[in-house]
């Protein structure tokens, strides 16, 4: 009964309307409807390439070049790259329904994609990493930079061995709207690189008719992206509105401007928010959105609202404020599934400058950040910033209520960000008031990650668990429940307005919220150094245990008594009653999809009720 009552009020968070659209859909499935609907037949292979390429742009011709070329070299040789990090050899072209970490195979073109399922068995995203059509972008690159037809060529012989091995509406691969918005985008970004620079491609009768098979999909279910509440509405509108827009298909191009006006709105709250709380959806978010704005102006199209570009502004501001300045990296924060998608540079998975720089410069008309190899694909889209960024006026204390993040900046290079429980949409993980702490470039005290999908009972519950964030467990309990493997139950929210202070440099911010099992209220002050934090938590209405955690980044770390110690930073404990267990364990954490590394954990364990523990912590230059 209380799992069913918090099911119900779930339902009520999540919408009726959303949850119906999900019910009609799984309906349509059991009955075949999609299967009539969308009928197997043959891919259209988008025509081969021919000649030499257009010159790379200049500028563009030195490091960048090289790790271009080796990475398709690679990819020609057989080797290919799933999420970033995992290399395996698969041939080239690829089995395209391999999972090369356990060998099982997806179903292929032989069955409707309505009768694949995504979740029975190994992890259907190691099925589609390849069938996003990255590769396609990549390769156009290597072209463009050598003039070497073997990347010509090897482009068209992955383009036929794709569409021959999937045929529409066949197999795993045309499962998701999403991925076939992505594997739309990829294509149709590799054949502007291929076409005239700063132009849309020429619509060929074969890219066009690959091009309306896509859309025919994506338009099918457009309703189920829809309630998603997430980046499948964003992804499958943008898809909707270039694709339909580039062939003078006015229902697919208006329906796609329609979803785009309303999802961005939706979804992007008024402080640039997200609403799914993950630093690497929030990029894909931008991404999607710059390649609309890119096709909008190449299509000489009518520009969105007001509202709509304000939103796309506000979300540049939100990941500006969130980066950190020297590693390019952020907050591991909620779902991180590997995606990185339209990348037309070889900077790494974790450096998030590339996007920040791309979207302030179509948004705002100005780049955010000084010259640096992030720029590589605004040079290749003809977008060379004349004007160099403003100076950093970042306030010390950013709030972003809507979303639910408070930011303290002392120093450029040393900042906090407190995360708040403020879930208006479905929160990917149970991390109420997380504390990430950066330094130098090194993120200090750090969230967990996600891990992968589909993991073991004992990882999914552990990476979007309270025990992978750096806060407060009460009575070896969540403080949501788990009602799904993507959704929890009985949203928390805060339980007072937040609260800020800032005297001569010296900068604090204060929280609370009340859970099930337990209140907790943090305060994280710093001094005006930034070297120098400490962090209040007062814990209340417990019954048994309230667990404290600090993740911390690897390190040689030294326990003695109520002290720890290393090279980076010592943080000193104290609490108002008994300590049961202080404690250095070891714990997880997984910065890329699919890849879990160990990491130092600090448990301090109370039993007395209530307490109040601060934890005091010395940065050391």
């Amino acid at each position: 009964m209380t799992r069913l009552l918090a099911q119900l009020r779930t339902s009520k968070q999540l919408g009726w309307r959303n949850c119906a659209a999900v019910a009609a859909h799984r309906a349509a499935l059991r009955a075949g409807f999609y299967k009539r609907r969308l009928p197997i037949y043959p891919c259209p292979v988008p025509e081969h390439l021919a000649g030499t390429g257009h010159p790379a742009p200049m500028p563009l011709l030195g490091a960048g070049r090289e790790r271009c070329l080796a990475e398709a070299d690679a990819l020609l040789g057989g080797t290919a790259t799933w999420f970033s990090h995992e290399l395996y050899p698969v041939g080239s072209p690829p089995d395209w329904f391999l999972d090369p970490a356990s060998g099982q195979r997806f179903p292929d073109g032989s069955e409707h994609w309505s009768h694949c399922k995504p979740f029975a068995g190994a992890d259907i995203k190691r099925c589609w990493e390849l069938s996003r059509w990255a590769w396609a972008p990549l390769l156009a690159r290597a072209w463009r930079f050598s003039g070497d037809s073997r990347y010509c060529d090897g482009l068209s012989t992955w383009s036929q061995s794709w569409c021959e091995a999937n045929p529409v509406n066949a197999g795993s691969n045309w499962l998701c709207g999403q991925e076939a918005s992505m594997r739309l985008l990829h294509a149709m970004q590799a054949w502007q690189l291929c076409d005239t620079p700063g132009q849309g491609p020429s619509p060929t009768p074969l890219r066009a008719a690959f091009v309306a098979a896509h859309l025919q999909r994506i338009a099918a279910t457009e309703r189920y992206a829809q309630a998603q509440d997430n980046n499948h509405w964003t992804s499958e509108a943008a898809a909707l509105f270039i694709g339909g827009s580039w062939l003078g298909a006015p229902r697919w191009a208006q329906a796609g401007r329609r979803a785009l006006e309303r999802s961005v709105l939706r979804l992007v709250l008024a402080d640039g928010s997200f609403a799914q709380h993950s630093l690497t959806y929030h990029r894909l978010l931008l991404d999607t959105l710059a390649q609309v704005e890119l096709w909008r102006r190449w299509l000489d199209l009518p520009p969105f609202s007001e509202r709509f570009q304000q939103r796309c502004r506000a979300a540049t501001n939100w990941l500006l404020a969130l980066l950190d300045p020297l590693s390019g990296d952020g907050p591991n924060l909620g779902s991180n599934d590997g995606a990185f998608c339209y990348q037309l540079h070889n900077q790494p998975y974790r450096d998030f400058r590339p996007t920040l720089q791309h979207a302030a410069l179509l948004f705002h008309g100005q780049p955010a950040l000084a010259s640096g190899p992030w720029d590589e694909q605004l040079l290749w889209l003809g977008l060379t910033p004349s004007d160099q960024p403003e100076a950093d006026h970042q306030k010390p204390i950013q709030l972003f209520k809507d979303g639910g993040y408070a930011v303290l900046r002392p120093k450029a290079s040393t900042w906090a960000l407190l995360r708040l429980p403020t879930y208006r949409f479905r929160p990917a993980h149970a991390d109420p008031l997380h504390l990430d702490l950066w330094h130098g470039g090194v993120n200090l005290l750090r969230d967990g990650g996600s891990y992968a999908y589909n993991a073991s009972p004992a990882d999914l519950a552990y990476f979007p668990g309270i025990a992978s964030h750096n806060s407060v467990q009460f009575d070896n309990a969540e403080p949501m429940p788990r009602l799904g493997r993507f959704l929890w139950g009985d949203w928390l929210q805060l339980e007072a307005p937040l609260n800020q202070y800032q005297n001569n440099g010296t900068l604090a911010i204060s929280s609370a919220y009340r859970g099930p099992y337990g209140r907790h209220q943090r305060r994280v002050e710093v001094d005006p150094t930034g070297l120098h934090w400490q962090i209040t938590d007062q814990l209340s209405g417990y019954s048994h245990q309230a667990l404290l955690r600090w993740r911390l980044c690897p390190a040689d770390w030294y326990l003695e008594d109520q002290e720890l110690a290393a090279p980076i930073a010592r943080l000193h404990f104290s609490c108002d009653q008994p300590i049961r267990r202080i404690q250095l364990l070891q714990g997880w954490e997984s910065r890329f999809y699919g890849e879990k590394t160990e990491l130092p954990v600090l448990e301090l364990e109370l039993e007395q009720a209530p307490a109040k523990v601060v934890t005091s912590l010395d940065l050391f230059v």
